[in-house]
């Protein structure tokens, strides 16, 4: 492959993608490293708010502090690689997975025994399976909208880890009741979030239906055609 110089645009974008990954990845160690050691984040302490356990009385514990940067960090991030990873093995050939290379990385080891399991299905077995693959995808993110449509209704756990973890907040300071046409915004946007949830849901399954409906009329097309 011949090589030439960098252009400037290229240049240019190489930067911003890497600043961008700096600046999130400082941002992120920030955030684990105080919240670990039992301290405000920047942002907490912008709006005076304190992480408290489910007695509402304590901060959370160094496990409980643990649980959480485990659910609300690592979890995602694995569960996104894990399934990255057996889609791309489901949809690649078997002599090209015994061909992949073994050079290490941090996920080596789960990509061997994906690639291990993936080995042992037939090919029927595997194009069946990718749509499935697909679909705990898309739950994910719907998920997410979910949880996010109930906080703005509840008032109570943003994050999915957080919940998980039984982490919440109380505010300091500043105790004067909050004005409720602010609530009650919040609680409509959530209303019409969880709307907007369920058009998106009976859409989905209405074109699953219909590609189910379009795969027996072929089915039942192909075997009416004389052999």
């Amino acid at each position: 492959m011949p090589l030439v110089p960098a252009n400037q645009p290229q240049l240019i974008r190489s930067c911003q993608k890497d600043e961008y990954y700096q600046n999130n990845l400082t941002n992120n160690a920030n955030e684990l490293v105080h919240t670990f050691a039992g301290y405000q984040t920047l942002g907490e302490e912008y709006v005076s708010i304190i992480q408290v356990d489910p007695s509402k009385r304590r901060i959370p514990s160094r496990m409980r502090r643990t649980a959480l940067i485990f659910f609300h960090t690592f979890v995602p991030y694995l569960l996104d690689k894990v399934l990255i990873c057996v889609e791309n093995e489901l949809e690649t050939e078997a002599e090209s997975q015994r061909q992949t290379s073994r050079t290490w990385n941090p996920l080596s080891h789960v990509r061997f025994w994906i690639q291990r399991a993936v080995g042992m299905l037939t090919e029927s077995q595997r194009k069946s399976l990718i749509p499935l693959v697909f679909a705990l995808q898309q739950g994910i993110t719907l998920l997410y909208r979910l949880h996010v449509a109930v906080f703005y209704i509840s008032g109570a756990f943003y994050h999915i880890g957080k919940r998980a973890a039984g982490v919440s907040y109380l505010r300091v300071g500043n105790v004067s009741g909050d004005d409720p046409r602010i609530s009650n915004s919040y609680r409509l946007l959530g209303a019409l979030s969880l709307l907007q949830l369920g058009v998106t849901l009976t859409l989905q399954f209405n074109n699953l239906k219909q590609r189910q409906r379009a795969r027996q009329e072929w089915k039942q097309h192909r075997n009416l055609l004389p052999g």
